[in-house]
């Protein structure tokens, strides 16, 4: 009689093992001008995934002038996006740059120097909405300042979380491991 509750109880472990396995997170510093040289950072951008599937993105411009556009090299075109903050876009579409082309991003004639939204979806990772087809665009980033200025940024590690199959095969590992020290003390 055991038997069956061992196998629930594993069953359980493993589901709880992989709550929250899903977080990923990616950060771009806007250092190549538009000729791709290297330039002191322009700003910053940050795409975290949320439990829910969804990405937070945050975008800071730190060279004194505000945001009128930003775009991401995405597999899609026109990735939905929502609760942007402070500041509705203007135009919540891709772009053409210097850098090639950006499927998704926004245009806003009335940013500031930050901004937050949602990318919208169910995402299993932020690398789900980045790296479009090769050709497409030279950076993974693009910031469009007030002064005309064109920026791109290239994916840097952030706070990455293991996805859920090396969490599953980690539990198994410590769970068989749990069980065979319990076999050896009874």
């Amino acid at each position: 009689m055991q038997h069956p509750f061992r196998a629930v109880f594993l069953a359980l472990c493993l589901c709880l093992l992989s709550v929250g396995a899903f977080a990923d997170s990616v950060t771009g510093q806007f250092t190549l001008d538009q000729n791709l040289n290297t330039v002191p950072s322009q700003g910053f951008v940050t795409f975290t995934l949320e439990a829910n599937g969804t990405i937070d993105a945050s975008l800071t411009v730190t060279n004194g002038l505000n945001i009128v556009g930003f775009g991401f090299n995405s597999a899609a075109v026109d990735l939905p996006e929502s609760n942007f903050s402070p500041t509705q876009p203007d135009n919540p579409d891709g772009w053409f740059s210097a850098f090639g082309f950006q499927p998704s991003g926004f245009f806003c004639s009335q940013c500031g120097t930050t901004e937050t939204w949602t990318i919208d979806g169910n995402y299993s990772s932020v690398f789900d909405v980045l790296d479009g087809p090769p050709g497409q665009s030279t950076v993974a980033f693009f910031l469009y300042d007030s002064a005309g200025n064109q920026w791109g940024a290239q994916t840097m590690g952030g706070g990455t979380t293991p996805e859920p199959s090396s969490l599953l095969l980690l539990g198994t590992g410590v769970l068989g491991v749990l069980g065979s020290i319990r076999r050896k003390l009874m």
